[in-house]
This record gives structure tokens, C-alpha cells and sequence, in this order.
């Protein structure tokens, strides 16, 4: 992060490639709207920009795996109580656009793995080893104090 933040370039590539990101994120859910027959208007890309956003904040609290249940119900609430699309229409379309989204990062994961030659198993074990690193760090400096 402080990289990021000290270095103006790296700070406009990050903006920049997060930007490309939440734009993608957008046009995805929408493109599932109009696969349900819901017509792609001003209003509606707003709302599909704010319960995209919410629904991602959402996802954030820790009550379940993948923020499952979390992106839909924050994103069916917000479709709904804003838009003339039904209740059950709008979670569907919450829970096909969430699937798409889930199945885009775990295949980007796994092509991603393959293309760097990462093993998933080398790299539970390397994370492992940090924190176990971590914590005898933690021990050793409570000990120092």
C-alpha cells in the first residue's frame, strides 16, 4: 500500500485498473438484467451501479462463505425498492449475475495457477508458514517487552 500511495504512476494504474474493474463489474449485471427482458435505461444503470456496490460491501461481513446470500438479499432490496422489477425476478438476477462473477474468479484462479505454475497445496503451506512465522514474531517480541 505505501508503495502505491508514495509512487503517483503505480497509484494512477491502480485507480485506473480498479476503475476497469467495478465498470466490468456494472456491465455484467447488467447484461444478466437484460437477459431477463428488464430494458437497460439511465435509472436502471444507477441502480445496477449502486447495488453492485452495496452488494460488494455487503460481502464484506464475515456471515458467510463468499458473502453467499449477503450480495443477493443487499442487491435484490436495492433492484426492487428502486425499479419497477419484481422482487423474485430481481434476486434471480442477483443470484445468476453473483454465480457469474464467482465462476469468472475461480476460472481466472485456476488459469492464472496453471499459467504461473503455482501449486494451490505449495502455496497453503507457504501461507502457513507465515503465520506461523508471525506469531513466533509476536511471542519473541512479547517476551522482549
Amino acid at each position: 500500500v505505501q508503495a502505491v500511495v508514495v509512487d503517483r504512476g503505480a497509484f494512477a494504474r491502480v485507480g485506473v485498473g480498479s476503475l476497469a474493474i467495478w465498470v466490468v463489474d456494472v456491465l455484467t449485471a447488467v447484461v444478466v438484467f437484460q437477459a431477463f427482458g428488464v430494458a437497460v435505461t439511465p435509472a436502471l444503470l444507477a441502480t445496477a451501479f449502486f447495488a453492485v456496490s452495496v452488494g460488494n460491501l455487503a460481502k464484506i461481513l464475515p456471515l458467510s462463505p463468499g458473502g453467499i446470500g449477503l450480495y443477493e438479499g443487499a442487491f435484490t432490496l436495492i433492484v426492487f425498492g428502486l425499479t419497477t422489477v419484481a422482487a423474485p425476478v430481481a434476486f434471480a438476477i442477483a443470484i445468476v449475475d453473483h454465480v457469474v462473477k464467482n465462476a469468472v474468479t475461480i476460472l481466472g484462479g485456476v488459469v492464472s495457477m496453471a499459467w504461473l505454475n503455482v501449486s494451490l497445496t505449495e502455496a497453503v503451506e507457504e501461507s502457513r508458514g507465515a503465520e506461523r512465522s508471525e506469531t513466533e514474531a509476536d511471542v519473541d517480541g512479547a517476551i522482549q517487552d
